[in-house]
């Protein structure tokens, strides 16, 4: 084999297989995924970062009072529970947690709670469960779904540009 063809076999390799890394190997982002396990399906996939930050909204119990939950996305990608606001104590509210508390347009703050979340999974409902935001922008609206879906939040690490 004459050494120019060596030469073009190599450098079509090395072209093979770095576009073989990129496709499938290489960093591509870090991506916030809600998957729907019952119906084995991602129903919203967007680009995070650590230091973003998601809200949701519910409404919680008979009196139908409003619910938020504010999370900021650590460095190594998981969920930290930061401040929830809710409009009264009652039933089901953490009344008891020892962090800084405060009322502020009739809602309860508490705030620092730092408690941290690999994952989020719930159990929705189609009239309690509202919107889910990212960096004050409404990403999702959990009423979209059936009432009861399965829903598991994730964040993953996306390998390659031409995975899914």
């Amino acid at each position: 084999m004459s050494k120019r063809r060596i030469f073009i076999l190599a450098g079509f390799l090395v072209l093979a297989a770095g576009f073989i890394w990129w496709g499938f190997f290489a960093p591509a982002g870090t991506l916030f995924r809600l998957y729907d396990r019952g119906r084995d399906q991602v129903v919203l996939s967007v680009p995070i970062r650590p230091g973003d930050r998601l809200s949701l909204e519910i409404e919680h119990s008979f009196e139908h009072i409003p619910w938020y939950e504010y999370y900021t996305v650590t460095e190594d990608y998981q969920f930290n529970l930061d401040a929830i606001a809710v409009a009264g104590y009652g039933a089901g509210i953490p009344a008891e947690m020892d962090v800084p508390t405060r009322i502020e347009d009739g809602l309860v703050w508490m705030e620092g709670i730092n408690s941290v979340f690999p994952q989020f999974s719930w159990i929705t409902s189609d009239k309690y469960m509202k919107v889910f935001t990212l960096n004050n922008e409404a990403i999702f609206d959990f009423r979209s779904l059936p009432d009861a879906s399965r829903i598991r939040g994730e964040i993953i690490e996306r390998k390659g540009y031409l995975s899914k």
